[in-house]
């Protein structure tokens, strides 16, 4: 049984995970059928290669703009539904750009726009889906969920092309259209009938705005993912040459038809589904920084083969290595994001690692279509390949945490009461805490107050601060008193079930250096009646 659960298969084990995982395949079958269609159609109205990459920039600038506010919302509604609204749009945009071209009315103008949208609803849809997950496997095995997600979509990349480029040399690029917009549908039907435990908690709703505010705090104190943020995204900003400018190189260099050059872009995703078959075994035996460095060698070395070659087979093959390269970098570090923070802010999480990525994507989309227009495509490679070289080589010592288990979530028993109901919304709400200290060990507690300070903050306070009192309570002991600011009564709630075990284990060693048992706490509410000016002087 045990052996079973460590399987990679093993989460397909659950019926609706299976369901979903198929129908998402299919969808993605579809989108990669229609990005044939799009980037075919724009060669055959223009030879730039700046205008070809900018549809890659057009599907991928929305992750940088909405996945952060995607994330947020995913976190505070039902992510089912917010799923159904984002398949249901990426559906219309797709049956807009069918019926566009069927009428003859796209130009490169409407390429771009039309992958625009689509990009919208991907933007929005990306950490929903991706935070399902845990929803849907238990606990060990959500590593082996990212990864058949991963190789899910891998799957139809090596599938999508190929697919695509019959389906434009036969009936053209309209029906690849009508084709991407019907694979949606499965998607709906399967995530209609997947009935989701809702989690019931009796905090009150987290708003929008705040949600949004606590998720980039959060970011901004939580190095662990901040070290995945800037691996990823300088690898995205490199990597991404391949999809911006692999049409001008097969349809304008190697003068390939639709059918050839649907193969050609399979071949990213063979490789890709080639490296899922290996990764389980690579895991145990390499940690995530050795196997993330030995994924960008590759890719490098792919992008440096395609700098020189004009034969299809040649390009074909390093495009093996370059997409077994692009999942093991790309699953490496969305796993990382998925175990390196709590349940409460992981949509959140997501939607700034997607935010990182798709913003890499679309300025180096845009950044290798101007070069390459420039000095030519076969330099783009070349100096993208030195430039992914030199960021692992600045890089080599910002280590991707190795870890094996999600971040625990732990009960809080100690939540604050208030004698009489607040509304959620009073506030700012300001906590106080009184510490007595031997002096013995007031540099041992001034050292542990710094962990619990980077803890408050990262869960939500917007101001921390630690004072010790001039006249000592009593010889031999000192005064210290911590203050934490939050934004309302409803936000302090939640901060107090957002620590996980291990950050509980820190607060008990900073409360273990102290005469008492736990230190003396207080909550004090702001007594102006424009008390919102506080946290606006404060915010700004």
């Amino acid at each position: 049984m045990t052996d079973a659960r460590k399987s990679p298969f093993a989460p397909l084990r659950n019926r609706i995970f299976m369901a979903i995982w198929i129908a998402a395949m299919v969808s993605n079958v579809g989108t990669w059928v229609q990005s044939v269609g799009e980037k075919w159609l724009m060669a055959e109205i223009t030879r730039s290669p700046l205008l070809m990459s900018l549809i890659e920039t057009g599907s991928t600038l929305p992750m940088l703009v909405l996945s952060m506010p995607g994330g947020a919302i995913a976190d505070i509604v039902d992510r089912r539904r917010l799923l159904l609204v984002t398949q249901a749009w990426m559906l219309l945009a797709a049956a807009a750009m069918a019926l566009l071209s069927a009428l003859h009315l796209v130009t490169p103008a409407i390429l771009i726009t039309m992958s625009l949208l689509l990009g919208v609803g991907a933007a929005l849809n990306a950490p929903a889906w991706q935070a399902s997950v845990p929803d849907l496997v238990p606990k060990d095995q959500i590593a082996a969920g990212v990864a058949l997600n991963s190789a899910g979509f891998n799957v139809s990349r090596a599938v999508g092309p190929a697919l695509g480029g019959l389906v434009v040399g036969w009936l053209g690029a309209t029906w690849a259209f009508a084709l991407n917009a019907v694979s949606f549908v499965g998607v709906l039907v399967v995530l209609k009938g997947w009935k989701r435990t809702p989690v019931t908690t009796d905090l009150p709703a987290e708003r929008f705005i705040a949600a949004m505010k606590v998720g980039l705090r959060y970011t901004r104190h939580r190095s662990a993912l901040q070290v995945i943020l800037l691996r990823g995204g300088g690898f995205v900003f490199f990597g991404g040459t391949i999809f911006a400018l692999l049409p001008t190189l097969a349809i304008h260099q190697l003068n390939l038809g639709s059918t050839a050059f649907g193969l050609l872009l399979g071949c990213i995703g063979t490789g890709a589904v080639g490296a899922t078959l290996f990764l389980p075994a690579l895991r145990e035996r390499l940690s995530p920084n050795a196997l993330l460095a030995t994924a960008i060698l590759a890719f490098a070395a792919g992008l440096l083969a395609l700098s020189v070659v004009n034969h299809p087979l040649p390009a074909g093959l390093a495009l093996l290595v370059c997409g077994a390269g692009w999942l093991s970098v790309l699953s490496t570090c969305n796993t990382g994001v998925q175990l390196s923070v709590p349940s409460w802010v992981r949509a959140r999480a997501l939607g700034v690692y997607i935010t990182v990525w798709g913003g890499a994507m679309a300025g180096g989309a845009a950044f290798w279509g101007w070069v390459g227009e420039r000095w030519g495509i076969h330099v783009a490679f070349l100096a993208s390949g030195i430039g992914m070289l030199l960021l692992l080589a600045a890089t080599a010592r910002l280590k991707i945490q190795a870890l094996h288990e999600p971040m625990d979530m732990s009960p809080h028993r100690l939540q604050p009461h208030a004698p009489e109901p607040i509304d959620p919304d009073e506030g700012p709400i300001l906590t106080v805490l009184e510490y007595r200290i031997p002096e013995e060990r007031k540099t041992a507690f001034q050292e542990a107050m710094r962990e619990v300070r980077r803890i408050r903050i990262r869960d939500g306070a917007v101001r921390w601060s630690l004072f010790q009192d001039i006249a000592p309570p009593e010889p031999g002991q000192l005064r210290f008193v911590e203050n934490f600011l939050s934004s309302s009564w409803g936000e302090h709630l939640r901060q107090h079930h957002r620590a996980t075990v291990e950050d509980r284990a820190v607060f008990r060693r900073a409360y273990g250096l102290g005469v008492e048992v736990r230190p003396r706490i207080r909550h004090l509410l702001a007594a102006w009646e424009d008390h919102r000016s506080i946290l606006d002087r404060i915010l700004e």
